[in-house]
């Protein structure tokens, strides 16, 4: 079993193997790697998994929270990177003691373990003269207090005795994109380093655009010993200094407590976030890890998914769930899940299509509650659609491509490489299908739960005004006699500018089609026909989105549909060599010729049609389309493989679907 490896200070609290994901001996070259595989989140915030003993070379420090984002110098609002509170630092005679310090580090192990959400370490470190220190290590972020994070060390001198040093560190230094110089920025202006009257300290800090507040405070509690605090302040750092007498072989156990509150919590972040630190210094280390497991082994009574005869890809499985369970706050409709969930700074930690499409039906199924936040999300923030829609010229709602704290579009309109080359970035103008993926998804979730509250109130509301936006955004072509729409963007993000799109241009009739229906049915209700006086929509124009959708440009005649206006007239490539794990490699030709003059696609785009809508074509169709597309999409989006995997198993492609799961 993995859990030998430690000792019982530990291994007590630790699974069967089945649960365990493991990081078996220390590689500094792979330390990013695992900070980021071992990140735990509460569903209020987000840690990356850095050793808190510090002197580590390459780290990425991070804590971030739902809901607090700033832009400043940066090209979008994103995530902040917090003060970072995991830090407790071990000194003898003033040499540190941590994994890369020292002479040799033996016998290391850390493990995530996905079914009590704890992170545990082991390891001996040898110092340069011979000593040897045994360290282990506890931690995880409450679910019973989701703004809280503990962490407990088990401290063994093997072979010496004498007095041991401790810092118990805030860093209020910490910036985003701390290992892009070119990126770099802060987002937190410290305000305030201080301590608390019944001992612990703490850092006030607010973003820099909109001056919301976040306190970060910490405490220690030392087992058994006595000890003298002092607390320090060096510019943007917040101590406690502490040390402890010890003999050889006798093991330290030192706790650390931790507590954020963010402004849009409460509205004394310093006052709330002493009370909770002291809440669970008081109930003690031992109690809030009960109850923590607790929560957990409820949630994955819910959630669990066992795979017969293949452990790998159950464990897989597991480990997904496990972060994407995590992530969501279950008590705000204000926030949503980035691309990155909250456990990195890219994309800015921004909602796209992924949540609705991709993200939303896993919680409508297991967790419906969060799925209620999820839709609520957009609805709340339809004000920004609607500015949102202005700002391109055209009426109703368009949701962004990318969608932070306010509902306006964060994504930039150009793009800064990492060598600091530009080039424009046309998503947030093309990709309007967005709307049409909060309006599909919302309305998976009314199917599945039957919540009338939200569908009459809410729903309705969102459905009316996006199709107002798509009858303004959909251009009437004499010659065809139909409606397109033009310079857009489908899911294949690789060919930009493009006319009647056929996914955009099927989920908007779709879309059309839907309003028409819903909004006919309930026109008498109460609820409805107030919401629709609110927006000023008549009964005519409720009947123009079946007019107008039923002449949406769709050329869905030829088993082969063509992806878009022109498709079938570039130079047609196909894909002939693929990695170890069966996934396409860049065909030599696209070095020569750029890309959107080619056949290759980036991802999933006429499949994805038949990936929603299935129903609507034979398994012919499917099969054909599947088969041709397959040989030109080279899968660089994590989005991608899904939904061949699915459409794949569909139309009897088994060997195929297995690859991309």
């Amino acid at each position: 079993m993995i859990r030998d490896r430690f000792s019982d200070n530990i291994k007590k609290y630790l699974s069967e193997d089945e649960w365990i994901v493991v990081e078996d001996g220390y590689n500094s070259l792979e330390n990013l790697n695992y900070e980021t595989i071992f990140a735990m989140a509460s569903g209020k915030m987000g840690l990356r998994a850095t050793h808190p003993e510090g002197w580590v070379k390459k780290t990425l420090p991070a804590n971030y929270m739902h809901g607090v984002f700033d832009r400043s110098e940066a090209f979008q609002r994103e995530l902040c990177n917090l003060p970072n509170f995991n830090i407790l630092k071990i000194y003898y005679k003033t040499e540190p003691i941590s994994v890369e310090y020292g002479a040799k580090t033996e016998d290391y192990i850390r493990v995530l373990d996905l079914k009590n959400g704890i992170l545990a370490k082991h390891y001996i470190n040898e110092s340069y003269d011979g000593r040897k220190t045994l360290v282990e290590t506890l931690q995880f972020l409450s679910r019973k207090h989701p703004n809280s994070g503990l962490l407990k060390y088990f401290i063994t001198p093997l072979n010496y005795s004498g007095k041991m040093e401790f810092e118990n560190i805030i860093d209020g230094s910490v910036t985003n994109f701390y290992d892009f110089p070119r990126f770099r920025v802060k987002h937190m202006n410290i305000k305030e380093v201080g301590k608390f009257s019944n001992n612990g300290i703490y850092i006030n800090s607010e973003t820099r655009d909109f001056k919301l507040q976040v306190t970060t405070s910490s405490k220690v509690k030392i087992i058994d010993k006595k000890t003298q605090f002092q607390i320090k302040s060096h510019g943007e750092y917040a101590i406690e200094f502490f040390d402890c007498d010890f003999v050889e072989n006798e093991t330290l156990i030192i706790e650390k407590y931790s507590c954020v509150r963010n402004g849009n919590e409460t509205d004394n972040t310093k006052l709330s976030s002493e009370k909770e630190l002291e809440e669970i210094y008081v109930a003690g280390f031992e109690n809030e890890l009960e109850e923590h497991i607790m929560i957990y082994n409820e949630m994955w009574e819910m959630a669990d998914i066992k795979i017969k005869g293949d452990p790998e890809s159950e464990k897989a499985v597991k480990f997904e769930i496990f972060h994407l369970m995590s992530t969501p706050n279950p008590e705000s409709s204000m926030t949503n899940i980035g691309a990155k969930m909250i456990h990195g700074e890219e994309y800015g930690g921004h909602a796209f299509w992924d949540t609705e499409l991709f993200i939303l039906p896993y919680f409508i199924w297991t967790f419906p509650k969060i799925a209620k936040n999820l839709v609520e999300y957009r609805y709340n923030l339809l004000d920004g659609a609607r500015r949102n829609a202005r700002k391109y010229g055209y009426k109703g709602a368009r949701f962004p491509w990318e969608s932070a704290d306010t509902g306006d579009e964060e994504c930039p309109d150009w793009t800064i490489e990492g060598d600091g080359t530009c080039y424009e970035c046309v998503v947030a103008k093309q990709e309007i299908h967005v709307t049409s993926a909060v309006v599909y998804g919302g309305y998976q979730y009314y199917k599945v739960t039957e919540d009338k509250d939200y569908f009459y109130n809410k729903f309705l509301e969102i459905l009316a005004e996006t199709s107002r936006y798509f009858i303004d955004r959909l251009e009437y072509s004499k010659e065809k006699d139909c409606y397109e729409l033009t310079n857009v963007m489908g899911p294949d993000e690789w060919h930009e500018n493009v006319s009647n799109n056929v996914y955009t241009n099927y989920i908007v009739k779709w879309h059309l089609n839907l309003a028409n229906e819903l909004l006919m049915n309930h026109m008498t209700n109460e609820i409805v026909k107030n919401m629709l006086n609110k927006i000023n929509m008549s009964y005519e124009e409720v009947i123009n989105f079946k007019k107008i959708s039923e002449k949406i440009y769709l050329p869905l005649d030829d088993k082969i549909i063509e992806q878009f206006d022109g498709y079938f007239n570039l130079k047609d490539i196909e894909i002939y060599q693929w990695d170890k794990n069966n996934m396409p490699l860049l065909p030599k030709e696209l070095k020569e010729i750029p890309r959107e003059q080619t056949t290759i696609n980036k991802q999933a785009d006429v499949v994805m049609v038949m990936f929603l809508f299935p129903e609507n074509f034979s398994e012919e169709v499917q099969r054909k389309n599947f088969d041709f597309y397959e040989k030109r999409t080279l899968q660089r989006s994590s989005l991608s493989p899904s939904i061949f995997s699915i459409v794949g198993n569909r139309v009897g492609s088994g060997d195929r679907a297995y690859d991309y799961f």
